[in-house]
């Protein structure tokens, strides 16, 4: 099972790259167009790479204040990777086992298809918002990420980031856990390979980039010297899209780990700031536990937040919510504070005890102290 699935990977990686021959011949490859990465000297432009991608993502669940019960909390040089790998690959090497014992209808009905508002059943959420949309559009600015500094096969290195990134991501998120789970089925097998060949598509990323000005503003993760734990990790991305003729007002969302909607005002032709409110996954529990099977459903809390922007790459925001352990989160990116010849990004978090931390863009791992 573990060589077809790596069969299917590859061939799905050499359809796409020759998608991409196929569109360039010659030098017309080197004006293909880049619609998420712009290679901006500021905001999380500058902060965006592979590496980036990979901690951000694959460790972004970390947010929530279960990851801080287990024995090994945040500390993500101390996880036994190889025996959660193990774990997971129960449920995604025998995806007919796994889905016969959870119930095809349920399956198609809570992960797939949009069928039920019901909190119970709508693990759909996610898997359309951030493994189609939000993979998709990594998988794109990845890929131009390595277009642009002279990668040979760009979307082939971007396939591989993207395994990676995803892989992790269910890894850490299982955590162990020894029940099958649909989860990361839908996830791994489905949604992540389809974003990555919807945003293949130029038509697609056109719409998604200049009709509702997607992009990803993600945080600058970093290690806590006083205890080795990840701090200020997770993915986020934002949509707007203009209500008055002038293009100065907008409405906005702003989603990763959490849900908000708001405004956005443009205050010059680069400048734009914004206010959200909406709802933060606080934790994941079992809606029936107890089973063979584990469905995981989100409980929710409230999130405020606000952002100023220089060409929809982020340069500072700030969140409240009512999560003790992220109450509060500041995070200012290159481009706002200089230190002589570096702009390094910073970061506040925590409410009764605090986390502060330094971000150089060209270092994939910050430096933290606290608590």
């Amino acid at each position: 099972m573990l060589q077809r699935t790596y069969t299917v990977l590859l061939l799905l990686a050499c359809a796409l790259q020759a998608k991409t021959s196929s569109d360039s011949h010659g030098d017309v490859a080197e004006v293909r167009p880049y619609f998420f990465y712009q290679a901006l000297p500021y905001g999380t432009q500058v902060n965006y790479n592979p590496l980036n991608v990979i901690i951000n993502g694959g460790y972004g669940i970390l947010q929530m204040p279960q990851s801080t019960s287990s024995e090994y909390g945040r500390r993500i040089f101390d996880y036994p990777y190889l025996d959660w790998t193990g774990d997971v690959w129960q449920t995604v090497g025998h995806p007919i086992r796994t889905i016969n014992e959870f119930g095809w209808r349920d399956f198609i009905t809570t992960e797939l298809f949009p069928l039920t508002l019901n909190m119970k059943g709508n693990q759909w959420v996610p898997n359309y918002f951030l493994h189609l949309i939000g993979g998709g559009l990594h998988f794109r600015a990845t890929e131009e990420w390595f277009r642009l500094h002279g990668f040979a096969a760009p979307r082939l290195w971007s396939i591989g980031t993207m395994v990676l990134y995803h892989g992790l991501s269910e890894i850490v998120e299982n955590r162990g856990n020894e029940d099958l789970t649909v989860d990361h089925l839908a996830d791994l097998l489905i949604f992540d390979p389809a974003g990555m060949v919807l945003f293949a598509n130029d038509g697609v990323c056109r719409f998604f980039s200049e009709k509702l000005s997607l992009a990803e503003w993600s945080m600058q993760p970093s290690i806590n010297l006083a205890n080795g734990s990840l701090e200020n990790m997770g993915q986020f991305y934002v949509a707007r899209y203009p209500v008055t003729s002038d293009r100065k007002w907008n409405v906005m969302v702003h989603f990763g780990l959490h849900g908000m909607a708001g405004v956005s005002r443009r205050l010059t032709e680069e400048n734009s700031v914004s206010i959200t409110g909406g709802f933060l996954v606080e934790d994941l529990v079992e809606v029936e536990p107890g089973g063979a099977q584990q469905v995981l459903q989100g409980v929710l809390t409230w999130r405020v937040g606000a952002f100023y922007d220089r060409n929809n790459s982020l340069l500072a925001s700030v969140m409240l919510a009512n999560v003790p352990a992220y109450r509060l989160r500041l995070n200012m990116y290159p481009g706002v504070i200089k230190i002589g010849p570096l702009s390094p990004g910073i970061f506040i978090s925590g409410s009764s005890e605090w986390v502060v931390g330094i971000y150089v863009s060209y270092i994939p791992l910050g430096a933290a102290w606290g608590r």
